[in-house]
């Protein structure tokens, strides 16, 4: 099963193929390039670099959500795109999860934050059971002092990950009734090879929709919506 993974839902842009869990080809840009200027042409020079056709594709993984809305509304835009064109399923991976997979830690809660700005934050709760990464709470839209007080009333130690894991560190070890554990900078990035990773696992579950069906999950209204309400 050969997917093509798309992650636009934060600055990163990143595209990645893979067979089954074996990975063939990644490209990810950190620039301050628009997702429309640069995400289409990394798909399109990746594909041919592995030659490899969009008719080839049996799954399209594309993170789902929360994130920048303008990103995950332009990730949604080219999988469902393709998707229409060579009918092809797609894995709607949620993005605090794809962030959660960039470590395997057997013995700890896994805990993912990125900054929603304004005082909030994204974030869930998984732990990994063997090569599964299980959610012990769906994403969520909170504050830092609500995720620790969620967090308090577990027993497992935590490995936080994501921006707002670094924003926020100080006050999570003050407020965590335990030792808090960090993963190192580079696991912090959303990247579409762990994003394919999830979705091969989502496609083989049958957890796939068709172009029509998939939509972002945003968590929460957009500033201008919140700024009009």
């Amino acid at each position: 099963m050969k997917i093509l993974a798309i992650e636009s839902s934060s600055v990163t842009a990143s595209c990645a193929v893979s067979e089954d869990f074996s990975m063939l080809g990644e490209f990810t840009l950190n620039h301050k390039k628009t997702h429309s200027e640069k995400l289409m042409p990394l798909i399109e020079e990746l594909l041919d670099e592995l030659n490899i056709k969009i008719t080839d594709i049996d799954v399209i993984a594309v993170s789902e959500g929360p994130g920048s809305y303008t990103g995950l509304r332009i990730g949604a835009a080219i999988a469902k795109s393709m998707s229409f064109a060579a009918n092809i399923p797609i894995a709607g991976v949620p993005t605090m999860k794809s962030l959660a997979g960039n470590i395997y830690d057997a013995e700890r809660l896994v805990v993912p934050i990125m900054d929603a700005k304004a005082g909030r934050i994204y974030t869930g709760i998984y732990k990994w059971e063997g090569e599964n990464l299980n959610c012990v709470k769906e994403q969520f839209p909170c504050n830092i002092e609500e995720l620790i007080d969620i967090l308090n009333g577990y027993e497992e130690s935590v490995v936080f990950n994501g921006d707002g894991s670094e924003n926020y560190r100080k006050m999570i070890e003050d407020k965590l009734n335990r030792k808090a554990y960090f993963a190192p900078a580079k696991f912090n990035y959303l990247n579409a090879a762990t994003l394919s990773f999830i979705g091969c696992m989502m496609a083989q579950k049958g957890e796939t929709v068709d172009a029509s069906t998939f939509k972002p999950q945003y968590l929460r209204l957009s500033q201008a919506e919140r700024n009009k309400k």
